[in-house]
């Protein structure tokens, strides 16, 4: 065999790929055929390949093998199979629980309020244990395991000082870098990972990039990167594939000779056109539809929120900002009674203070609110179709992450007609389509349907456009412009582009010394 062939990790040539084997024609991915996409190693130096465009994510599952090849052999890997590696690719689209304890939406808040030591008993995983993959149940792996490694997995995610914490308590960024430190712990020689920085705050952004870099060139594993068309790539990527509807219609092997050496890593942060905002007090409405008065939410010592004061106008935008793991989702959480603290007395909604024995329950309370968040987008039944989940947000009374119960009324509410009249092209083409099949573009698409379709007083919209395709991002803010004018809605995203208009922020700054900022936006008159 060749020297140049034992470099090749991945070799696809005239190759045409489809899903699955049912019906009697094949429907292809891609119109066209890949003609040639090589991944090259050197024996000790790894490759870095970002891919882009609108359909990066089925190119990236072409690569890990996840769709047949037709002819058979159009896709092969030489280096890969002669190296004999038990998972010589490993295929990250963050969609894979598995390693994560099944529980309620709130168990997350209850861990964090228990007074005593959690425990990891049987059937409970640390994120020591996730991340290696030893726990009670295959605890002969213990004496397996890279120790040194996995130290500097965590150190390098910033991990270390939640190695002992409860894997379903980590934060949604935390939750994120702790997939990558697994599957990188099992030392593929390839590892592709699709939307690697997808809800990470800038900050968070640069920490993974970086860790993913180093870790890469520490243990010699190839990297492919699948990025939005709105990321800016990585500076270390040193080669680009552009990927549309036809196929791989674009590729630049000296894409890093082409960068500036001035460019910035990413994509500018957040905070858009945070000029148009002036700061002001603690907001102080005639009347307020939502208020917390003197909230304080302490997790073993250390506060989360301390003495907070917030007045919220009905049927107004707010943006929250923050770093991962300021507090944004504790507070969507008190909101909606799936923290446990929530019924503390500090707050009030429509007058009626959040306190055992006002007269309202959790399931009362959840009638009003629609949500779409990455904790909702984990526990969406895999195999739901499209339509059936977001007929799924007109079921009273079973709370927001309910998903098992049908809708079977025969006649729609005439608003409910109206957003799927106003989605209409989208449940056309994929109405009868399980949630797995479905790009995360349209997972997310259904997931925002299901929120708004039930008509919710509030509407909470946590990273809802992380993901989504930059027309359909559009059309859903038109949809929030036009359609929820009188809708009290709070968001948190990370990308300016992402987020709906507004014309409040709320900004949460976490460290030992917690503050927050109010702003609003400065009117044209002003």
């Amino acid at each position: 065999m060749s020297k140049n062939l034992q470099k090749l990790l991945v070799k696809i040539e005239n190759g045409s790929f489809y899903k699955n084997f049912s019906g009697k024609t094949r429907k292809y991915v891609f119109s066209n055929p890949i003609e040639q996409f090589h991944i090259c190693s050197h024996e000790n130096t790894p490759t870095f390949w970002g891919v882009t465009g609108p359909c990066k994510s089925d190119f990236l599952k072409i690569l890990a093998s996840k769709y047949y090849s037709d002819p058979p052999l159009a896709r092969t890997y030489p280096h890969l199979l002669e190296k004999g590696h038990v998972k010589p690719i490993q295929f990250m689209d963050f969609r894979d629980n598995s390693g994560l304890d099944k529980c309620h939406m709130a168990a997350r808040y209850e861990a964090y309020s228990f007074k005593g030591k959690l425990e990891m008993d049987e059937d409970v995983n640390s994120l020591l244990n996730f991340v290696t993959g030893a726990n009670n149940y295959n605890q002969n792996l213990n004496g397996n395991i890279d120790k040194e490694l996995t130290e500097k997995l965590l150190a390098e995610f910033d991990l270390s000082l939640s190695k002992h914490k409860w894997i379903n308590a980590l934060s949604n960024g935390q939750m994120r870098r702790a997939r990558i430190a697994k599957a990188i712990h099992a030392k593929p020689q390839l590892l592709v990972i699709d939307d690697p920085f997808l809800g990470l705050d800038p900050k968070a952004t640069l920490l993974v990039s970086d860790a993913i870099r180093k870790l890469a060139l520490d243990l010699n594993i190839s990297i492919v990167l699948g990025l939005r068309t709105q990321e800016e790539v990585p500076i270390w990527i040193k080669k680009l594939a552009f990927v549309n509807e036809t196929g791989l219609s674009a590729i630049d092997e000296d894409f890093s000779m082409k960068k500036d050496s001035s460019t910035t890593k990413f994509a500018k942060p957040i905070h858009k056109d945070i000029s148009a905002f002036r700061e002001i007090p603690s907001p102080s409405p005639e009347s307020a539809f939502i208020e917390f008065t003197d909230a304080s939410v302490v997790y073993k010592g250390v506060p989360v929120l301390l003495k907070f004061s917030w007045k919220i106008e009905r049927g107004t935008t707010w943006r929250i900002l923050g770093e991962n793991g300021s507090g944004k989702t504790t507070i969507l959480s008190l909101i909606t009674a799936e923290h446990p603290q929530s019924w503390k007395s500090f707050l009030s909604i429509d007058g009626i203070v959040r306190k055992p024995g006002s007269g309202v329950n959790y399931f009362d309370i959840n009638n009003k609110i629609g949500i779409s968040s990455p904790e909702l987008h984990a526990v969406a039944p895999f195999n739901m179709k499209f339509r059936s989940l977001v007929l799924n947000g007109l079921v009273r009374d079973v709370g927001n992450s309910n998903f098992r119960v049908f809708y079977k009324n025969a006649e729609l509410p005439p608003n409910a007609s109206s957003i799927l009249h106003y989605f209409k092209p989208e449940m056309d083409e994929h109405g009868n389509t399980p949630f797995c099949e479905l790009p995360v573009s349209l997972q997310k698409l259904a997931l925002f349907m299901r929120a708004v379709i039930k008509s919710p007083e509030i509407l909470i919209l946590d990273e809802a456009f992380s993901g989504m395709e930059e027309q359909l991002v559009a059309k859903c803010h038109l949809f929030i412009e036009k359609q929820l004018s009188q809708t009290t809605i709070f968001v948190i995203g990370h990308l300016d582009w992402e987020v709906p208009s507004h014309e409040f922020v709320l900004r949460l700054n976490g460290g030992s010394e917690l503050s927050y900022n109010f702003f609003a936006l400065i009117k044209e008159d002003e």
